[in-house]
């Protein structure tokens, strides 16, 4: 693989591309989906790709192979040099990247245990029994029951024309649970999920209180909710519900590139104040084996610590090559590919608040709060870049009521405006947890993205409880 992108970067440049990268990888992935005692999915797959992108005369051409081999490697290249060409006569901005350092590297997570070592059948056993145990605590109301697995394995080369060779090889281990039960014609869900750039050990070391059981314990409690009143109250945010928060308020408008198609609020904003002084957002890649992390990204940038908004104030972006070239930046390793079939974009990692400083507890953010919200379980979120414009869906919470924890409550849904939310904060606990691991999609990609950060208060937020499901 080395001599081969190695050579695809020299051709290039002798071809007249101003910069050529090109990356080749193999990946080994394989799944189990079992629902209702059925084995509804098995997969195992393995794919090799080539991908080879161009920049001549300020233009981008990029073009992708199967045939991993000096032949197949011609062709992209040739395709990509053509795609550029065509490009160059079309109205746009032309491309530029931002320096570099070369890089010369070999990164590899070595699993404790390599999940292709483990058989399909061993791995079934596994997920039947997270959910025996799951219908044992859930009894007879328990209709519907979901445990999910995968794995992926990767080895990935990347060259490019300043002179950079990575090689990289990762192992990502996912695992899930998720139960709905019913009763009296009220249905209620819950899923748990544990992820990281780990091997099979990762099943090994969970067990069914830590995931089944809390699914089934989570999904029974809702059972015995009620929908929360609508209205605007002060919420109380849990670590998961600030990650969720973080990534789809924040994360994707601080994305360079969509602050440079101009469907970003804080496009022109570098630092003005966009939230309260307590407020600080970091995006950070380097976090070892966590879910979201990579120590160089898809165009062999170093993996690095950004802080995109420090006590308030708007600091930076998350950037590209091109990106932070326009933006006259330092590029932070934020250019993400899903693999080598697919070009790199702006992307997060994992996406956090910084606690405080002290010992400042849940206890001590809700003892002022007359009626509000305790919003926990964050199920998913939107953004509207844009318009500035989120919602998260928590599947639970606990109303508060003169300064305590109240009655459960159920189906909530929480929006508002992302900046009037930030400026809102007015209480950021000292714990934290970083542990709400998924997949974002972006321009057709899914990438492994990780968030959380500790307990925080806004100060006032609508609130709504959605339509039961029946």
């Amino acid at each position: 693989m080395k001599d081969l992108v190695r050579w695809v970067c020299d051709e290039a440049k002798r071809r007249g591309a101003a910069f050529a990268d090109a990356r080749a990888g193999e990946s080994t992935a394989s799944g189990v989906f079992l629902q209702d005692g059925r084995s509804e999915r098995l997969s195992q797959s393995t794919s090799r790709r080539l991908g080879v992108r161009v920049m001549k005369e300020g233009a981008w051409g990029f073009a992708t192979t199967e045939d991993v081999t000096r032949a197949g490697a011609e062709a992209a290249l040739d395709a990509a040099l053509a795609m550029a060409r065509a490009s160059e006569k079309l109205p746009c901005d032309l491309a530029d990247i931002a320096p570099v350092d070369p890089v010369i590297d070999t990164v590899a997570i070595e699993p404790q245990e390599d999940p292709r070592s483990v058989s399909a059948a061993e791995k079934m056993r596994s997920l039947q029994a997270f959910e025996r145990a799951m219908l044992e605590r859930a009894g007879d109301v328990a209709v519907n029951t979901i445990v999910n697995y995968s794995d992926t394995s990767v080895a990935e080369t990347l060259a490019n024309t300043r002179g950079t060779l990575l090689e990289v090889r990762t192992v990502r281990t996912w695992l899930g649970a998720g139960i709905t039960v019913q009763r009296e014609g009220l249905r209620q869900r819950a899923f748990e999920r544990r992820a990281a750039q780990r091997g099979y050990e990762l099943v090994r070391e969970t067990t069914p209180e830590e995931l089944s059981i809390r699914a089934a314990d989570v999904a029974l409690s809702l059972l015995g909710a009620a929908l929360p009143p609508s209205g605007k109250f002060p919420v109380v945010f849990s670590p998961g519900v600030t990650g969720l928060f973080t990534h789809e308020a924040i994360g994707h408008n601080a994305e360079a590139d969509l602050v440079l198609a101009g469907t970003s609020i804080i496009e022109g904003k570098i630092g003005e104040k966009i939230g309260s002084e307590l407020v600080t957002i970091i995006d950070e890649s380097d976090l070892g084996t966590t879910w979201g992390s990579y120590q160089y990204d898809s165009e062999g940038t170093p993996a690095q610590r950004r802080v995109i908004i420090e006590n308030g104030v708007l600091r930076g972006l998350m950037h590209s090559l091109t990106t932070a070239s326009h933006f006259g930046v330092p590029a932070n390793g934020s250019g993400r590919a899903q693999d080598c079939g697919c070009r790199p974009q702006v992307r997060m990692s994992n996406t956090y608040i910084q606690p405080a400083e002290g010992n400042i507890q849940l206890e001590d953010m809700i003892r002022d709060i007359d009626l509000g919200l305790y919003a926990k379980g964050g199920h998913s979120g939107y953004v509207m870049c844009e318009k500035g414009q989120f919602t998260c869906h928590v599947g639970e919470g606990r109303m508060i009521r003169n300064g305590q924890l109240a009655e459960p409550v159920r189906d909530v849904a929480v929006n508002g405006m992302t900046l009037e939310a930030l400026h809102n904060i007015d209480r950021v606990a000292s714990d934290f947890s970083l542990d709400w691991p998924g997949m974002c999609g972006k321009g057709g990609q899914g990438m492994p993205n990780n968030c959380g950060g500790p307990h925080i208060r806004i100060k006032e937020l609508v609130v709504g409880g959605q339509t039961e499901l029946r």
